[in-house]
């Protein structure tokens, strides 16, 4: 059975914890602090195919911390890491200039790997900064190559392009990497196109041949398109070789009179040189052509 307290030992007690708790205390206090570590860097980390530039390259940092580690306090210790992919950046980024997005700095994206973790962040000043962020792109010209030959005595003209540039976005190195014509510009093919047996012009559709880590970007939406939907339209000119041919003995037709007036001319016939598609030149009947010649006002 215990022995009942009495109030004179209560109160001794009672003292006894609230001396432990202020000597605690005083102890805490005394082991810890705070301070403002400036101009901590910023790191924006991006997709390949942006680039940004911030308003705010540094940023300020409230800290508490050990005693222990004072001497490593020092802005080099910390880093502001923010995810751009998680800011939504891409769906916002700028694609000719740069679109200015409002980027919230928080506790959570301040680092310090090489301190302890009983180091505590209290609040980053300025809490938002901007980035002005923008793709990296390039203007490509697309060629479409051609397989196949037309039918015999046809040709085919240069295939037309629609559109003949299209925007395209990557990492810098793959972009400075492609292959450019005699003028710099950065040139891109679609899938060949078949010309085999063809006698009459058509239009088609065809993909684009788009490199790894390449996208098509449209303009319009800021999106970047799926290698199965960048298309191009391609216009395809076929004509017929053209040949000429001369026809003699074609009857000259003589002009119609007053009926009271006969005419007698010479010659009768002719001859002529025609020229056209092949088909239609050797496929004329001489019969179907006649000379008539000009009446003067």
């Amino acid at each position: 059975m215990l022995p009942r307290l009495h109030m004179s030992d209560i109160v001794l007690i009672a003292a006894s914890v609230l001396i432990a708790y202020f000597i605690w205390l005083i102890a805490r206090t005394g082991n810890v602090e705070e301070r403002v570590v400036e101009d901590v860097p910023v790191v924006l980390d991006l997709p390949p195919f942006l680039e940004a530039e911030l308003s705010h390259k540094v940023v300020d940092v409230s800290i508490r911390y050990p005693t222990g580690v004072r001497s490593r306090i020092t802005n080099s210790a910390f880093m502001v890491r923010i995810s751009g992919r998680d800011q939504g950046l891409v769906s916002q980024a700028g694609v000719r200039e740069p679109q200015a997005v409002t980027i919230p700095v928080i506790t959570d994206d301040v680092l310090h790997t090489t301190l302890t973790a009983s180091v505590e962040v209290l609040k980053v000043e300025p809490v938002r900064i901007t980035a002005y962020v923008k793709y990296r792109v390039a203007l490509a010209r697309i060629i479409a190559p051609t397989e196949g030959q037309p039918a015999p005595t046809y040709r085919c003209e240069e295939p037309i392009v629609t559109p003949p540039e299209r925007l395209i976005t990557g990492p810098p190195d793959v972009l400075n990497g492609m292959e450019r014509d005699r003028n710099g510009f950065v040139t891109m093919w679609t899938n060949p196109v078949s010309l085999a047996g063809k006698r009459d012009s058509f239009t088609t559709s065809s993909l684009i041949a788009v490199p790894d880590e390449i996208s098509v970007l449209d303009e319009e939406t800021r999106q970047r398109l799926p290698r199965d939907s960048a298309l191009a339209i391609v216009q395809v000119v076929i004509k017929e070789e053209e040949t000429s041919r001369s026809i003699s003995q074609i009857p000259i037709q003589a002009p119609l009179l007053t009926s009271n007036l006969i005419a007698r001319f010479e010659p009768t016939s002719g001859s002529v040189t025609i020229k056209g598609p092949r088909s239609r030149v050797e496929s004329l009947d001489p019969r179907m052509v006649l000379l008539r010649p000009k009446e003067k006002p």
